[in-house]
């Protein structure tokens, strides 16, 4: 039986169960909702997950939510190729960070790639009653982005040589952090991110050892290939 996943495009929370199910090698649907018609706050999702967020995973007739939860129960439905590592220590390690990145490195994505998309290429949409606004975002998420470059220094992937649920919660939003590199490099150098390859190299090996896996260039958000 397939599994389904409700998400938006662009949803870091939905891309971490897309990119655990690829590292799984899972067979997968999934339902893309219309976010700027606010599809996932209308009567049918509401049913389906009452908060009006994405993801929702529908298996054997059940519905799950919750990005990290739902990353656990692939490996009770799926025991091969573990999210959550073989042992005791593996699994203790990968929680660990995994729920580090799913608190405090989306956050500080958030903070910047948040004014850097919402705004004109090279104009931010900045807090005016806010002097500091760049200043701290930008050091609070090159805090995280060190905290995974030191992660990065000994393994091939975040906790390992192989792909975890750690990864598969940070790749979005690094990838976010790339995306609005793409996009808007003039407002993401004010944000002090035009060296980015530079400054975190092992972050730039890591993230091509992630897209270079099979399936996972299926999981990038669609409306970033639009016209």
């Amino acid at each position: 039986m397939s599994i389904l996943v409700h998400n938006i495009s662009g949803s870091p929370m939905g891309w971490r169960v897309l990119l655990g199910l690829e590292f799984k090698g899972l067979e997968y649907e999934v339902n893309y909702l219309n976010g700027s018609q606010n599809e996932h706050k209308q009567a049918p999702y509401l049913a389906i997950n009452p908060h009006g967020k994405v993801p929702a995973v529908e298996y054997k007739g059940e519905f799950h939510r919750e990005s990290l939860s739902i990353l656990g129960l692939l490996d009770d439905w799926f025991p091969d190729r573990p999210l959550f590592g073989s042992s005791a220590e593996e699994t203790k390690r990968i929680w660990q960070a995994a729920a580090r990145y799913s608190d405090y490195l989306l956050a500080a994505t958030n903070g910047v790639v948040f004014p850097v998309f919402s705004g004109p290429e090279s104009e931010p949409k900045l807090d005016r009653d806010d002097p500091e606004q760049i200043s701290r975002a930008s050091e609070l998420l090159k805090i995280e982005l060190r905290v995974l470059e030191q992660n990065l220094n000994e393994d091939a992937f975040l906790c390992g040589e192989k792909p975890s649920a750690a990864d598969a919660v940070a790749y979005p939003d690094v990838g976010r952090v790339m995306r609005a590199l793409e996009t808007k490099p003039a407002s993401m150098k004010l944000f002090g991110f035009d060296r980015l390859d530079e400054e975190f190299p092992s972050l730039a090996r890591w993230r091509e050892s992630i897209s270079s896996l099979a399936g996972i260039g299926s999981t990038r958000p669609p409306h970033w290939d639009q016209p």
